[in-house]
């Protein structure tokens, strides 16, 4: 079962039964979502006067942003390199701890397509 959240419609329902003086069960059972989701969309309108979502969250920085300039200066040396080799390159020149994903996520943010086929050498 898949669980969606409330449309901004909806929300905005929610909202009006509480101003009415309704408690969060009454709405909850009158709309037909839990009691945690009138929750958190009560306490997400008094905190920010908004009915939207919260924007997603950061995530971990990539360890490579640190060291950008270097990296296309390595992409640069070696342009034939896979991206498993760019990322054995990277770790012995920066001693840096980085995965081959990794490398290849770097790669494409900084404009760079994936290599199709090995070239002969």
């Amino acid at each position: 079962m898949v669980v969606r959240p409330p449309t901004p419609p909806v929300r905005r329902v929610i909202v009006r039964l509480r101003q009415e003086g309704r408690t969060y069960e009454q709405i909850a059972e009158l709309v037909g979502v839990g009691t945690a989701t009138v929750n958190r969309i009560l306490r997400r309108y008094r905190e920010t006067g908004s009915l939207e979502p919260l924007a997603p969250g950061g995530g971990n920085p990539s360890p490579l942003r640190k060291v950008e300039s270097k990296f296309k200066a390595l992409v640069s040396a070696l342009p034939d390199a896979t991206v498993a080799e760019m990322a054995a390159a990277l770790r012995k020149a920066e001693k840096l701890a980085t995965s081959r994903s990794s490398v290849q996520r770097a790669l494409v943010r900084l404009g760079y397509s994936r290599k199709k086929s090995p070239s002969s050498r």
